[in-house]
């Protein structure tokens, strides 16, 4: 009989949100590990604002030109990878404390 496998655990660096950061444009990975990671308090330009507050329009008119041709992207990653709690409404964007903050609740 073969052993049972054992469910790896999920660390700050194992995590699906953290592995899938490489499909986003470079230059917006670390923005959104900053805000995934710390919460609301992380600095964040309209863009981000609106695309985590699920205003796509929003987001289409604060993006720049990399921004804007990834924005499907995006959407997939925040949908697929990042934590549910973390984006979807200007409320969720608010309420957002991190992942510390998360596990913490």
């Amino acid at each position: 009989m073969m052993p049972t496998p054992q469910p790896q655990e999920v660390t700050m660096t194992n995590a699906p949100w953290i592995e899938h950061l490489a499909m986003l444009p470079e230059d917006s990975r670390q923005r959104i590990r900053r805000y995934i990671e710390e919460g609301y308090g992380a600095s964040l330009s309209t863009f981000y604002r609106c695309l985590i507050a699920n205003d796509l329009i929003g987001a289409m008119q604060g993006g720049d030109e990399e921004n804007r041709a990834a924005l499907p992207t995006f959407v997939e990653y925040l949908t697929a990878y990042a934590p549910a709690d973390c984006y979807g409404s200007i409320e969720k964007l608010h309420a957002w404390r991190g992942i510390a903050g998360a596990a913490g609740a």
